[in-house]
């Protein structure tokens, strides 16, 4: 789901008007910054995004956070209603050397959950009415 107004102003008063890369004031200028970057399958969604100064967000450009950063992201969302995004979680607990392949296995694993999600739950349940393959007359 989208980022909406009332996640971005939760967002800043969570990092504290600040921009999530630098520390500096971000008053008006804010970017969301998708963590795991929507290029390499980030969701645009509060529970992946980050508010920070254009040119921070450009800097990092499509790299994943690092340990700091994502320390960082954790404990700003401890208790917040905006939540950490699986993939994020899957990167924190990462290997070093893995933290791509762990995301996107998570990533993978989110989307074949969204997918089941969206079935109908009977719909395996039900077999198709068996028919004749053989025609009378």
């Amino acid at each position: 789901m989208p980022v909406t107004p009332d996640d971005a102003r939760l967002m800043d008063v969570q990092q504290g008007g600040r921009c999530f890369y630098c520390d500096g004031p971000i008053g008006a200028g804010a970017t969301f910054d998708h963590l795991v970057p929507r290029a390499y399958g980030g969701v645009d969604d509060p529970a992946n995004v980050v508010l920070a100064h254009r040119r921070c967000n450009q800097r990092k450009g499509d790299r994943l956070p690092d340990r700091g950063e994502l320390d960082r992201f954790f404990t700003l969302r401890r208790s917040s209603r905006l939540g950490v995004w699986g993939p994020l979680r899957a990167l924190r607990d990462a290997e070093e050397g893995d933290e791509w392949i762990a995301v996107a296995r998570a990533i993978s694993q989110d989307k074949r959950a969204a997918i089941q999600v969206s079935r109908p739950a009977a719909a395996g349940n039900h077999p198709l009415p068996e028919t004749n393959p053989t025609r009378s007359g």
